[in-house]
C-alpha cells in the first residue's frame, strides 16, 4: 500500500514540477496515475465502488472539457483532474475543499509575486534548455529528461518564457499544483484513515 502511495506522490510532485516551470502537464504522467489507479485496484488499496467513481470522473471531466473549450481551464488540469477523482473517490469533499484552499493560496502568490515568479522561472528554464542543449551535443542521457517531461517539448522561444503582459487577474496559473495538493491529502487521509 505504502508502495502505490509513495508512487502515487511522487507523479504528483512531477506533476507539480512541470506544471510550475513548463505550464504542462504531460500525458505521461496522467497516464501513469491512471495506471497506478488500475493497480491499486486490483490490489484492493483504493476504491470502493469504481462504477461510480469512474461516472463521477466522467462527469466532471466532461464539465471541465467545456469549461476548457471556453477558455476558462487548462487542457492539462483538466486531463489531470480525471485519475485524481478516480483516487479520491470516498473523499471527494475533501479533495475539492484542499484543492479550492490551495488554489486560492497559489491565486494569492501569484497576484502579489507573479512578476517575481515569472523571473525566477525564466532563468531557471534557460538554464536547463542551454545545460540541455550542451548534454545533447555530447548525446549523454540526462535524468532531467524523465523527471521534467516537459523539458524535451519547449524551446527559448516558447510562450511560456514570454513576458505575460495581461493584468494581474488574467494571468496564467499552474493550477495543477493545486490539484496536485487535493491528491496529496487524498493519500495522507487514505494512509492514516487506516
Amino acid at each position: 500500500m505504502v508502495i502505490i502511495w509513495g508512487l502515487f506522490a511522487l507523479i504528483l510532485v512531477l506533476v507539480c514540477i512541470n506544471d510550475f516551470l513548463f505550464f504542462r502537464i504531460e500525458n505521461e504522467l496522467v497516464v501513469a496515475l491512471l495506471i497506478l489507479y488500475i493497480i491499486s485496484c486490483l490490489c484492493n488499496i483504493s476504491g470502493g465502488n469504481i462504477i461510480a467513481g469512474a461516472a463521477t470522473a466522467t462527469i466532471v471531466f466532461l464539465i471541465t472539457w467545456v469549461l476548457n473549450r471556453c477558455n476558462l481551464i487548462g487542457g492539462g488540469d483538466v486531463k489531470l483532474l480525471f485519475p485524481l477523482l478516480l483516487f479520491s473517490e470516498n473523499s471527494l469533499s475533501s479533495f475539492f475543499l484542499i484543492t479550492a484552499i490551495a488554489g486560492l493560496i497559489l491565486c494569492g502568490v501569484y497576484i502579489f509575486y507573479g512578476r517575481r515568479i515569472f523571473l525566477f522561472r525564466k532563468r531557471f528554464v534557460t538554464g536547463l534548455l542551454r545545460q540541455q542543449n550542451k548534454k545533447h551535443k555530447k548525446n549523454n542521457g540526462n535524468i532531467l529528461n524523465i523527471a521534467l517531461l516537459s523539458l524535451r517539448r519547449i524551446t527559448v522561444n516558447n510562450t511560456v518564457l514570454k513576458q505575460n503582459t495581461v493584468s494581474v487577474l488574467k494571468q496564467e496559473i499552474p493550477y495543477g499544483i493545486a490539484l496536485s495538493f487535493g491528491g496529496f491529502y487524498v493519500v495522507f487521509e487514505s494512509l492514516f484513515a487506516r
